[in-house]
């Protein structure tokens, strides 16, 4: 079973790239989630809280959806998590009934114990280890609610309305947090306890930073626009054996393995491996402090914020975004080198290629348009043996592109280069340090790092170097090869000198 983009994900894209107001995002969702017949093979909505959060910044009313079963809240169980921070909701019997297995006999179903457990975990790694501002008040208990989400295709969502499908308790954080009742037939994962306690882990890490992000911007300004990327990460990051997101890096219209031509603002799902990049490039401590920027100016751009937090740290902004595609480039059983790039490589898509050359070019390629914040990928793989040093010309329209060079060394290993803003509307060469006779190929990373314009590029493969060779065959008679490598097109002067040096 392959799992990608949602429809309920394409109506999120739509309007992140500009196609749709919010109005028309909410309406789209609403008459989806309605749709009894919208689930098929794959179609998994994931999370529903963007719908939540649309409702907030519209401050409309509170929804009743189709698909939610008239829930008995009389008859709800509670159970306390062994913090005391979470209050798990739960029933036995109907629709949304929890597994009844208790392998302890306690009295309490072992799902609704993975709940609370998964929720202390999430709490303590977010919170406490990361340092991320912590939604609870000191004597305050958050709610999570255990229903059957399953028509929706949801693995849980947060909200912070008191009405509606799902409402929060009066009292309290100011969030509360919906989770499946049993993961029956959701996407795999990796989880050595089994896929539905994976499932159940990776939706409390990811729901509790949604509502992490409600105490840090009030679900507003443009960092708000990039939640279900940050919540993914969540996932990764508190569960690094569960990996379920893998389910949705590719197959996706923007993801950076397989698209990234389509803009990265606003990111999604499909673009948590950008984000892992800074926490596995920069360390954990990254992203709480490029939230701590948001927080105290919740308008500020996410990208701006994080340029903020690479500076503070003397790091280029724009170096990094390059990095972040070519450790992208370097993923993938074919494209992946010993000592470069994301831990878990190996697992990921490799990189689709806009165009792949094996010989020299002669003339630079028509002008390439790169949409804003978006990037493309090619590769060099001679099928001959080369002299020289790795060289290129190129020209670009704007200093906002940058360029990136990756060498696949013939042990495997990997190297990189970065030109980065280079001079604009002229042609100009860059020659690398590697020599041809230890490269096996080159990987081309070309990235439009604005937020705002669409700029061009074009670029050719060149000889790197004046390169005459003994001639061939010697002695000869009547005729030989003399192989010559030159940096450009030039007319060549060929002289002849005898043994005692008389030109002949």
């Amino acid at each position: 079973m392959l799992f990608g983009q949602s429809s309920f994900q394409s109506i999120h894209q739509e309007y992140l790239i500009g196609e749709k107001s919010r109005l028309e995002t909410i309406e789209g969702m609403i008459n989806m989630l309605n749709d009894e017949n919208h689930i098929h093979e794959g179609d998994f909505s994931k999370c529903l809280t963007p719908l939540m959060m649309f409702l907030e910044a519209e401050n409309m009313e509170a929804i009743q959806l189709k698909n939610v079963a008239q829930r008995q809240t009389s008859a709800m169980a509670e159970y306390l998590s062994p913090s005391g921070k979470f209050r798990i909701n739960y029933v036995t019997s109907g629709r949304d009934a929890v597994p009844s297995d208790d392998f302890n006999s306690n009295g309490i179903p072992d799902y609704v114990e993975e709940v609370a457990e998964a929720a202390d975990s999430s709490y303590n790694h977010e919170i406490i280890n990361l340092g991320f501002t912590d939604p609870i008040g000191e004597f305050e208990v958050y709610d999570v609610f255990i229903e059957d989400l399953s028509g929706f295709g949801a693995y849980g969502l947060t909200n912070n309305r008191t009405s509606g499908s799902f409402p929060c308790n009066n009292s309290g954080p100011g969030t509360c947090i919906y989770i499946e009742n049993d993961f029956d037939g959701f996407p795999p994962n990796t989880d050595p306890e089994g896929r539905v306690i994976g499932s159940i882990k990776v939706t409390m890490a990811h729901e509790f930073k949604h509502s992490i992000q409600f105490a840090q911007n009030n679900w507003q300004g443009d960092s708000d626009r990039w939640a279900e990327m940050d919540a993914t990460l969540m996932e990764e990051v508190v569960y690094d054996d569960v990996n379920d997101y893998y389910n949705y890096i590719t197959g996706s219209s923007s993801d950076l393995f397989n698209s990234p031509a389509s803009s990265l603002t606003a990111g999604s799902y499909e673009d948590v491996t950008w984000a892992l990049y800074f926490h596995e490039r920069f360390g954990q401590d990254f992203w709480p402090a490029v939230w701590e920027i948001i927080e105290a100016d919740i308008q500020i751009p996410l990208v701006d914020a994080i340029e903020i937090e690479l500076v503070s740290r003397s790091i280029s902004y724009k170096e990094a975004v390059l990095e972040s595609y070519l450790w992208h480039f370097a993923s993938g059983p074919s494209f992946s080198g010993t000592n470069f790039g994301f831990d878990e490589r190996l697992q990921y898509p490799g990189p689709n290629l806009r165009d792949q050359f094996n010989s020299y070019m002669t003339s630079l390629n028509e002008d390439i348009s790169l949409r804003l914040f978006s990037g493309v990928y090619y590769l060099f793989d001679p099928i001959e043996d080369l002299k020289g040093v790795v060289t290129f010309n190129y020209r670009v329209s704007d200093p906002e592109i940058q360029l990136g060079l990756i060498q696949y060394r013939i042990d495997g290993t990997i190297d990189t280069e970065s030109l980065i803003n280079p001079s604009s509307n002229q042609k100009r060469q860059f020659a690398s340090n590697w020599s041809w006779d230890n490269t096996d190929k080159v990987g081309l990373v070309i990235v439009n790092t604005s937020t705002d314009f669409t700029h061009e590029v074009s670029f050719e493969f060149v000889p790197g170097r004046i390169f005459l060779t003994q001639n061939f065959p010697n002695p000869f008679n009547p005729t030989t090869v003399i192989q010559l490598e030159i940096p450009e097109n030039q007319t060549i002067t060929l002289e002849l000198f005898d043994i005692i040096g008389r030109k002949i």
